[in-house]
């Protein structure tokens, strides 16, 4: 028998409601992954085709497509979304607080 566990998210971030310390990360890269994936699939290329275009194999593709999260860095979905001709920026909000570690700050993809 095994033992099942339920988690209520109370919130967007699936990774914060399962105690996830790297939540903000997970759900940035997760919607990186996203984009990538949704930019593949109306391109109306096939996964050989793009894999030529980015450099890397046909299955690396296969996994972008699939939402293989685990298999891709934050960087490496930065890269892609360059070469697939989006333009990504990064922008960073400084803390209003003197003590910089008050407060924790977020990662997000907007």
């Amino acid at each position: 028998m095994t033992k099942e566990t339920e988690y209520e998210a109370d919130e967007d971030n699936i990774f914060a409601a399962i105690g996830r310390k790297d939540a903000d990360e997970l759900v940035a890269r997760s919607e990186l992954l996203d984009e990538v994936g949704d930019l593949i699939e109306k391109s109306g290329l096939t996964q050989h085709e793009v894999a030529k275009k980015l450099g890397i194999k046909q299955s690396k593709v296969s996994m972008l497509v699939n939402g293989h999260l685990s298999e891709f860095s934050t960087d490496t979905l930065l890269h892609y979304l360059a070469v697939l001709g989006c333009k990504v920026e990064i922008r960073v909000r400084k803390p209003h607080r003197q003590n910089i570690f008050s407060g924790r700050g977020c990662i997000a993809v907007c």
